[in-house]
């Protein structure tokens, strides 16, 4: 049992009586703002416990040169509004990839194999985990909620 599940489940019964415009505005909120953390989340390169990604696999067969994609940050494209999208309705809220982005996304989330490019061997990706909540994003889910009834 954590220390939130009780407000937790406050906010829950308290939401349930709210008109469903109000709910949907709400939700919508909760999902964009974890949205923008998400992607600040990915662009420092952690996961949602705090630790660092594991780094890109070595490039042997071409000696110690690095090109310039390299030296960028992973997942820079992924992490674009056009990519990670967050939105909500009534009845939740969400976060998450579309289209060609949710297959790339999906393999290094569970650390899959995949060829990098058509006519290549697969690769086995490192499990990096893109998307879940740290524990300053719950909070700030509650605090959205409380405000939102408190406002009321």
């Amino acid at each position: 049992m954590t220390d939130f599940e009780p407000i937790e489940q406050l906010c829950r019964d308290l939401l349930l009586r709210t008109a469903a415009p109000e709910r949907a505005r709400l939700m919508r909120s909760i999902g964009r703002e974890i949205r923008k953390s998400q992607s600040d989340r990915i662009a420092a390169q952690r996961d949602p416990e705090g630790a660092a990604f594991a780094p890109r696999r070595p490039k042997s067969d071409r000696g110690n040169k690095k090109g310039r994609l390299r030296q960028q940050k992973m997942f820079r494209k992924l992490r674009m509004a056009k990519s990670l999208k967050g939105g909500g309705n009534a009845d939740e809220a969400w976060v998450g990839f579309g289209g060609r982005a949710s297959r790339i996304a999906s393999i290094h989330q569970a650390g899959m194999s995949d060829a990098p490019a058509p006519g290549q061997p697969k690769v086995r990706y490192a499990r990096r985990i893109l998307l879940g909540l740290t524990e300053a994003e719950r909070q700030r889910i509650l605090d959205l909620i409380l405000a939102q009834l408190a406002s009321r």
